[in-house]
This record gives C-alpha cells, sequence and structure tokens, in this order.
C-alpha cells in the first residue's frame, strides 16, 4: 500500500513492500517492530532506530534520537477519496460526511449542535482491522448524526451533516 506522508512541510510517497520499503520510488532496505506502547525498533538500510510515537489530531508525533517530528499520514485510498470529495464539493449547503468504505463506527466524537473546525474528528470507522478517524473538511456546526457507536455502516453511507459556517 501506498502512503503520501508530510513531515515538516517536506512531502514523501512511501509504499510498503514485501522486504523493505520504496521511498520516493527509490527501494530501501527497512524493518521494523513494535517493542511497547508506542515504541517501535526500526532497521533501515542496515542502521537501528529507537522511535518514540503518539498518535495526535493531525497524525503522528515521532521522536527519533532526541528530534521530534509532526508527521502526517494518508494512504492511497483516502488521497484519492478527499481529491473526489473536494471536486465535487462545489454547491454549498449541508455538507454529508460519509462512509468511504463498509465498516464498524466504534467513536462518535462530536454532538449535534456542535461547533467543528476543519480538522476536528467527527467519527472513527473500523475497516479491515484499522480505525480510520473522519474530520470535518470546514469549520461549521453539527446539524445531524446519524450513527451511533456499534452500528455496521456501508460504502457511502450519510454519518454526519455539517451546516457550513456563512461566509
Amino acid at each position: 500500500m501506498k502512503y503520501h506522508v508530510e513531515v515538516d512541510g517536506a512531502s514523501f510517497e512511501v509504499e510498503r513492500l514485501d522486504a523493505g520499503l520504496r521511498l520516493n520510488g527509490s527501494d530501501r532496505a527497512a524493518e521494523f517492530a513494535w517493542l511497547a506502547d508506542g515504541e517501535i525498533q526500526l532497521t533501515l538500510d542496515g542502521a537501528d532506530h529507537r522511535v518514540f510515537a503518539r498518535r495526535t489530531s493531525g497524525g503522528w508525533r515521532l521522536t527519533v534520537r532526541g528530534r521530534t517530528f509532526d508527521v502526517g499520514v494518508e494512504d492511497e485510498r483516502t488521497r484519492t477519496l478527499r481529491a473526489l470529495a473536494d471536486r465535487s464539493a462545489g454547491e454549498r449547503g449541508p455538507e454529508e460526511l460519509r462512509a468511504p468504505m463498509p465498516g464498524l463506527i466504534t467513536r462518535v466524537l462530536a454532538e449535534a449542535g456542535q461547533r467543528v473546525n476543519a480538522g476536528d474528528g467527527l467519527v472513527v470507522i473500523e475497516a479491515m482491522k484499522m480505525e480510520n478517524e473522519l474530520r470535518a473538511r470546514e469549520p461549521g456546526t453539527v446539524a445531524g448524526i446519524a450513527v451511533r457507536a456499534g452500528d455496521v455502516v456501508d460504502r457511502d453511507q450519510v454519518l454526519v451533516t455539517l451546516e457550513a459556517e456563512a461566509s
């Protein structure tokens, strides 16, 4: 699977391979193992690195050899879905957050009537054993929530409706 990674304003394309990874088109020898909660042993091109990882609202905060990096990661599928949604968002009106894939709603992070900012988490959907936090694309007010934790949803099912802020 390909991922688009942002680190301190720089963009990288990363693809996991059976043996290693491809970084911006260049194959690299890489192995990693989770040691403990938030601790990773990474071997990259023969060099060992201990990485401390913590999930943040914008992605991940990684600490390697005393340096801390804020990292955004988006898989290719999510990136494609976001680009399609952004292109079709020409008209104004209530914005519907729809399920990008079938899955299980594990958490609802917003309430009806709540004001949200762009990037705020709205719901968490589990699909293929991975949790994906779905976020607001723009600021607005939650007009309605169509799901609860524990609901199984289909692809393209409406999850949350947002009223955009008046310009």
